[in-house]
């Protein structure tokens, strides 16, 4: 990447955790980090399971499908040409070598995922009907680029983008997990919201994870134990505040990368997601320095921390 190199929310929401971790990523204009000047670094460490992207990307792509194939138009098939359609894309998606699966670490066979992706298409397909997310415009994979000044460009790729005469522009975002919100930003679809604002003059009028694994009707377990009926979608609060801050935040990033501001942030959550964390110094001192704080300073310490005995005579 360089200073002119369009900003996507990941590398936004990379380099504000970890500098380094963006630097790596995606390498930087004048850096040599061992594969010539620009490039990212080479990855040495342990080769991770891809089976829970693969899975959702399998799922993205056949509600890629439902729209840019307009396949909504045969109603009646609809279910059995994207059920067919996943275990096409499974086997192209797993048999490119960057998508390795640990199927033992999955704790799943690949027809189970095969299934769950079907599940997750069919649980889309009801959380449609429900909010009826189609309409006069309806594309997946929707790519956009904007300016937020001359030497700031902003990017984005929408999972969809949906306009209807009663509802306005409504942007979407699928989700293939389990945990809904809780490894969810929403400043994801803020940033899709920025990106249109920017290129088309317009704010958005909605924004909504949809959720493959919770669809509408769906009865769930609340927090407190009572009976929640799921409706498949979470409705994302924005204004235009929302989207003129978070400008700020990309052009504060990109006025630091210009610096090269590239310093290591080592922080644990963050860190247990970085595929770099074995092969990052400052995450080795962290961690030797949290292993000093945690070891006993002397023999009456050990005894009164880990109630050990002393057996001598």
């Amino acid at each position: 990447m360089n200073a002119d190199s369009p900003l996507y929310w990941g590398h936004i929401y990379v380099y504000e955790h970890c500098p380094q971790q963006f630097l790596w990523n995606w390498g930087w204009e004048g850096i040599d980090l061992g594969q010539g000047p620009g490039k990212p670094i080479k990855h040495t460490g342990p080769k991770g399971s891809r089976h829970n992207p693969v899975m959702g990307i399998v799922v993205g792509r056949a509600v890629e499908k439902f729209y840019n194939d307009q396949v909504y138009l045969s109603p009646a098939r609809v279910t059995q040409i994207l059920t067919d359609f996943v275990e096409k894309e499974w086997g192209r998606q797993t048999r490119r070598e960057k998508n390795w699966i640990d199927y033992d670490r999955a704790r799943m066979s690949a027809r189970e995922m095969v299934a769950d992706c079907k599940k997750g298409v069919e649980g889309f397909l009801v959380t449609m009907k429900k909010h009826r997310l189609l309409g006069n415009y309806a594309q997946a994979e929707v790519r956009m680029l904007g300016w937020l000044n001359k030497w700031v460009t902003i990017a984005g790729i929408a999972d969809v983008v949906i306009r209807r005469d009663d509802t306005g522009i409504t942007i979407i975002d699928g989700k293939n997990t389990v945990h809904k919100m809780k490894y969810t930003d929403a400043d994801q679809l803020r940033w899709y919201a920025l990106v249109f604002w920017r290129e088309f003059g317009v704010m958005p009028d909605r924004l909504g994870f949809v959720w493959f694994k919770f669809p509408a009707g769906m009865k769930t377990t609340g927090p407190n134990g009572e009976e929640v009926v799921e409706e498949g979608i979470e409705w994302v609060p924005f204004d235009e505040g929302d989207l003129r801050g978070l400008a700020k935040r990309a052009i504060d990033a990109r006025n630091a990368m210009r610096r090269k501001k590239f310093d290591p942030v080592p922080d644990p959550p963050q860190c247990k997601k970085c595929k770099f964390e074995l092969m990052c110094p400052a995450r080795k001192e962290q961690r030797e320095r949290n292993a000093d704080r945690r070891r006993p300073r002397n023999m009456k310490e050990l005894k009164d921390e880990e109630g050990f005995s002393d057996f001598t005579l």
